[in-house]
């Protein structure tokens, strides 16, 4: 029991180093070589429910200063709202379009071929892809178009309304902290500094139009469309890149929401990792042990802790250094995830703000989110249980990204 529990306390000091090694190769080695490319399609896919919130992203990408050439498409669902007129192209996917794939993917999928068509499938095109609940900043998009890889991505964050009431909301954000994490952690390690990934997230993801043509998003899936792109973009050598922006979530506003995105994400992910024509075997394999590693290790420390605290044991005067040391650098990286999440709430109420209000409020929600990690933790664990004894829904569950959307009556899956 002691080398278990020795070794579960390990982990959060190699995250440390890991943490830091994505970060020590990003300000290093990125490579950036904006002149390569000379268009950009920001793409914005929704189902048409949230038509508000798709033109506030707009118009937020309208108010930037880019340097680049871009333009601004909306692809949507046959029979729904489709009234975007700040957008360069709004595409509806024709009821008739067959694809192995399901859902958003075939959406994704119907869109790659309007560009084939279009000539727009070439090295020198960047395409980026942005959810309806997702804002970008500016620097995200000028180094996301920059970046000298066929596919990368950026830090996400649920700066959207973090920390806001409603109660529900609240907690449910600082709940999120724990993708803030894993971004700091495994993506920027595994996607940067090794180039294969092990986590891929949908928002914020850019790649060329040559290879979105070569690894297309034709694949028979119902979700987890952006882990099987990039997978596969991976074991057909693509060149994996990583940056440190933030690309802006909204997280879930009622519990049933975000368990259904958990459930939606996890039986996704189960469905690519047990079918060879969707993830190869390695993949598969790769991912897998990490589901089983995480939820083994957080239910290992959190035992390990409870009886250490409790006096129940009492390990060597060495292994308890290596405790103390494992908790706090535990803490504070969730610490810094909930500082790194709180920079956009607070501008957004008043630009007037004085510096130390603002800094106290950032530190303020830094604080809740140590006090909620190990909840936060346990309930990626509990969500999982939940999701898997439910069964899988087959289908892509949508949810309310809005605060209005959630409390409506018309608000559906």
């Amino acid at each position: 029991m002691r080398g278990v529990f020795l070794g579960a306390w390990l982990v959060p000091l190699i995250e440390l180093v890991m943490l830091a090694v994505g970060q020590i190769w990003y300000r290093t080695r990125f490579e950036w070589a904006a002149w390569k490319f000379g268009m950009l399609i920001i793409q914005i896919t929704t189902t048409g429910r949230e038509e508000e919130r798709v033109n506030q992203i707009i118009s937020e990408i309208r108010s930037f200063r880019l340097t680049m050439t871009y333009r601004i498409w909306v692809v949507n669902e046959p029979g729904l709202n489709d009234r975007y007129p700040r957008a360069d192209r709004v595409l509806t996917v024709p009821a008739s379009f067959t694809a192995r794939s399901k859902y958003k993917a075939r959406a994704l999928e119907y869109a790659r071929r309007e560009r084939r068509g279009l000539g727009l499938n070439g090295p020198d095109t960047k395409i980026l892809f942005v959810d309806d609940d997702t804002s970008v900043t500016a620097a995200y998009i000028e180094r996301a178009f920059g970046a000298d890889y066929d596919i990368c991505q950026g830090v996400t964050t649920p700066r959207v309304y973090y920390g806001t009431l409603p109660l529900q909301h609240f907690w449910l954000s600082h709940f999120d902290d724990l993708r803030t994490r894993g971004c700091l952690i495994y993506c920027a390690f595994f996607q940067g500094f090794v180039g294969k990934p092990l986590h891929v997230h949908g928002e914020g993801l850019c790649i060329t139009g040559a290879l979105e043509d070569r690894v297309t998003w034709n694949y028979p899936v119902f979700a987890s469309e952006d882990l099987t792109f990039g997978q596969n973009a991976a074991h057909m050598g693509a060149k994996w890149g990583f940056f440190h922006e933030y690309v802006l979530l909204t997280s879930p506003w009622r519990w049933m929401d975000f368990k259904k995105q958990r459930k939606r994400w996890l039986w996704g992910n189960i469905h690519a990792i047990t079918h060879r024509d969707v993830l190869p075997l390695w993949q598969a394999v790769i991912i897998a042990g990490k589901y089983m590693f995480g939820c083994t290790l957080t239910v290992i420390s959190f035992i390990a802790a409870v009886m250490r605290l409790m006096h129940l044991y009492v390990p060597p005067p060495h292994v308890t250094v290596m405790f103390w040391l494992s908790l706090c650098t535990w803490l504070a990286v969730f610490g810094a995830s909930g500082w790194i999440n709180s920079a956009q709430t607070l501008p957004a109420r008043g630009r007037g703000v004085k510096v130390h209000k603002r800094f106290g409020y950032r530190a303020w929600q830094a604080g809740v989110a140590v006090v909620l990690c190990p909840l936060t933790s346990l309930m990626s664990v509990l969500v999982f249980a939940i999701a898997l004894v439910e069964g899988n829904p087959k289908r892509f569950e949508v949810i309310p990204k809005t605060a209005q959307a959630a409390v409506s009556p018309s608000a559906t899956s």
